[in-house]
């Protein structure tokens, strides 16, 4: 079941590209309501010349090492022999998954590739990246949860703080994952689905493996019949697939920075602002023998901190040739080198990456390559029985919430003074008017100067009765604590932190409640048509 609204918060760039695309449209390249700008993107794509033997090698490579389904492997053997387009998508490596929305995104991409195929696009395969060369492991590491007495917890896995700058795939999970998992269970209700999934989640973020090889591992268990394709970034071939995107960003100084600036000057004009900040003298690239480090020049040499510095333009496109496993893209480069050498149709994003995206037109341009269609990754809450139970007693809606979260106990219980008190308290506003009336009518035929002072008499008088209702409101609240309790565990469930649940809760506690046939009833309920917000109950 599905309900939907806008949601707060929602970047203007990407409400205008949900609602009103014909205000952004010199920014992207076709609108995701239009089968035709499908149409033209799979032209595009099929007449490129994209690596696919080899790309489907390393892709079988690495979903068999995630312990990928039959599913997962026609789609790469489509891929690589019947010439499929790929629906792209991609999120950090985050703990147990990261926050929900990484879940609707995967669940949108799977979705979008069948209603593709349903409409005559030819083959397409749903396809995960990995980013595994990014290095914010402070993004990554955390889960939240609300735990057995509805407190808003996190879990989060203890790293060494001189690990910052390290890719992630060059992270192991430390001793501590295992503390990790515990919080988990102790945190958590007990279900007869949760030694099943504790289990699993033991077995895929065992000490030593990477953040990457966690993720995937846990995702293709999640998604293992739906076909899903996961890509690790990090491998050396996809490197060397990818390495034109970073010869070329080397030897013409930063086309990606030029186009991009360009975007965002018109951005700038049209009122949206550039998402993604722009740097003179540096690389869209960043250089890692260890830790990741940004590329700089000034028009004579290149310099990598702690890397080969100074270097001529010459000298590091040598490197770029070699050895393309010291390089990765940034967040700007990266759909780049990404689609450099992916049959990427469509890519799966959330409102900050719409909003980013138009700045990328261009660069696509300069890299010869063709923008994908993007499309708004599935936004939800998930709405438990319970809860619904909860909104419905007090007639209330999740936009509720959203608008007054903070407020919504107290006024909510306060509507249950009883009705002889209000009453009451209407009646005594009701004297107070007129009684005033009569008083101040009388008072002013003797004394014409005493106006200022009864209007201030008479403000003081509502103040009180004002006060008396407050305190009314308190009582109801001190003498109705299950229900306050009852609506906070609503407020706390559905917007924590006054945050929209998926971008703080994990799906790992849900799995505890439901099983994993929570992720079927997750696929059903998510509208991929609906690009607004969704309620979704389970």
């Amino acid at each position: 079941m599905t309900d939907s609204s806008v949601p707060p918060r929602l970047p203007p760039i990407a409400d205008d590209y949900i609602h009103r695309y014909a205000r952004v449209r010199e920014f992207f390249n076709g609108d995701f309501r239009e089968p035709a700008a499908f149409g033209r993107q799979v032209e595009a794509v099929r007449t490129r010349r994209i690596p696919r033997e080899a790309l489907a090698a390393v892709l079988a490579e690495q979903n068999k090492n995630f312990g990928c389904g039959p599913e997962t492997l026609d789609g790469i053997a489509r891929i690589a022999s019947r010439g499929a387009c790929a629906v792209v998508t991609g999120q950090q490596v985050g703990l147990f998954s990261g926050p929900l929305y990484t879940i609707y995104k995967a669940l949108t991409a799977v979705k979008l590739a069948i209603e593709l195929e349903r409409k005559g696009f030819g083959p397409v395969a749903p396809v995960f990246w990995l980013a595994s060369d990014d290095h914010d492991l402070a993004e990554i590491d955390h889960i939240a949860l609300a735990d057995r007495e509805n407190r808003i917890r996190e879990i989060r896995c203890g790293r060494p703080s001189h690990e910052s700058r390290i890719p992630v795939s060059k992270v192991p999970l430390p001793p501590e994952i295992g503390d990790c998992l515990q919080a988990l269970s102790d945190l958590t209700l007990e279900t007869e689905f949760k030694t099943e999934i504790v289990r699993a989640l033991r077995e895929d973020y065992a000490a030593g493996r990477s953040f990457p090889e966690a993720f995937g591992r846990w995702m293709t268990r999640l998604f293992k019949s739906r076909g899903l394709i996961f890509v690790d970034a990090s491998h050396p071939l996809l490197k060397e697939m990818g390495r034109d995107v970073f010869r070329r960003e080397i030897a013409e100084a930063s086309p990606s920075t030029r186009q991009a600036a360009a975007a965002s000057g018109r951005l700038e004009r049209a009122g949206y602002g550039a998402p993604i900040p722009l740097h003179d003298g540096i690389l869209n690239l960043f250089y890692a023998e260890r830790e990741r480090q940004a590329v700089q020049w000034n028009n004579e040499a290149f310099f990598v901190r702690d890397g080969p510095s100074p270097m001529s333009r010459d000298a590091l496109l040598a490197l770029a040739e070699e050895k393309p496993f010291l390089f990765s893209p940034n967040v700007l480069l990266r759909p780049i080198f990404q689609d450099a050498f992916l049959p990427t149709v469509a890519y799966v994003g959330g409102p900050g990456e719409i909003a980013y995206f138009a700045q990328l037109k261009g660069v696509y341009e300069a890299f010869g390559l063709p923008m994908p269609v993007i499309y708004p990754r599935a936004s939800g809450t998930i709405v438990e029985k319970t809860i619904d139970r909860i909104l419905k007693k007090f007639r209330l809606t999740v936009p509720d919430i959203w608008r007054d979260a903070a407020a919504i106990p107290s006024e909510i219980v306060g509507d249950e003074i009883p009705a002889s008190v209000r009453a009451a308290l209407g009646r005594a506003r009701e004297h107070l008017e007129v009684d005033f009336s009569a008083l101040k009518a009388e008072m002013l035929g003797f004394e014409p100067g005493l106006s200022d002072s009864l209007d201030l008499a008479k403000g003081k008088l509502s103040q009180q009765m004002n006060f008396l209702e407050k305190k009314m409101r308190q009582a109801a609240v001190r003498r109705n604590e299950v229900a306050v309790r009852q609506l906070r565990k609503a407020v706390d469930n559905l917007f924590p932190n006054r945050h929209l649940q998926e971008r703080v809760f994990n799906i790992a506690p849900y799995l505890i409640k439901y099983g994993t046939a929570l992720m079927d009833r997750l696929y059903e309920a998510i509208d991929i048509g609906e690009a607004d917000h969704q309620f979704l109950l389970v």
